[in-house]
């Protein structure tokens, strides 16, 4: 009699097992819209994680393609600047000439931009910036996110030129006056707007006069007084000028 129960009772639990509906398994554009709420609420992480699970289940090459420039765009908003370009970078490599494409390389040059290092350090992702940014502007010249290109331009170049400054006058400052004049020179040649162009002239001059070179560094003087008549280094440089020559 036992045993006639014991069956019954497994009959019965494998007919509920039978009759109940097994849960439904997500798309991968229900894991596409949970990644936009995680979004939404600035779970980037969570957000990441559910664009990638529908990726891995692929339903159309469209719907990878937009969850692929969404974990781009979570790592940028979650300050996790390196993930973010290098996701930005393959998308354009992957998907050239797409209708989102200006903005991805605007992200692209925005995710560099926020790399930046002090004028001390490695200027590698200065360079980047600058690359993307006038990429971005001669490619899409009309496109909405090219309207901020010339300012983040100008400012990679300023920084870029702030960098030569820095190691030109770090030479000059250990006497190592021909490594100086090669900066120096470089920077005048490269960045010729540069903020910093009167310290360039000044200290390119005198690195000049204790090279050896007199004449040049006459015409560096000259040309800092012409061109910054109001810098104080123009009134040190007319000083020089005045008892040197």
């Amino acid at each position: 009699m036992k045993s006639f129960f014991a069956l019954l009772s497994a009959l019965c639990l494998l007919t509920a097992c039978s009759a109940a509906t097994a849960p439904k398994g997500k798309s991968a554009e229900d894991y596409y819209r949970l990644g936009e709420q995680h979004f939404a609420n600035e779970d980037y992480q969570e957000a990441i994680n559910a664009y990638e699970k529908a990726m891995e289940i692929y339903e159309t090459a469209e719907l990878n393609r937009r969850a692929e420039l969404r974990i781009a765009d979570a790592h940028f908003a979650n300050e996790e600047y390196v993930e973010a370009a290098a996701g930005y970078e393959d998308f354009l490599k992957r998907h050239p000439g797409t209708p989102q494409s200006p903005r991805v390389m605007f992200q692209l040059g925005e995710s560099y931009f926020n790399q930046i290092l002090a004028i001390d350090r490695d200027q590698t992702a200065t360079r980047n910036a600058l690359i993307t940014f006038e990429s971005l502007l001669k490619i899409y010249p009309d496109a909405p996110e090219s309207r901020i290109a010339p300012e983040r331009i100008e400012a990679c170049r300023n920084h870029l030129a702030a960098n030569e400054l820095y190691v030109g006058l770090f030479y000059y400052k250990f006497d190592k006056h021909k490594a100086a004049i090669d900066r120096l020179t470089e920077l005048l040649e490269k960045f010729p707007d540069s903020p910093d162009k009167d310290q360039a002239y000044y200290y390119l001059g005198c690195s000049f006069l204790e090279n050896g070179h007199p004449n040049l560094a006459v015409t560096t003087f000259e040309n800092l007084v012409a061109d910054f008549p109001r810098s104080p280094l123009a009134a040190k440089a007319k000083t020089i000028l005045r008892e040197e020559f």
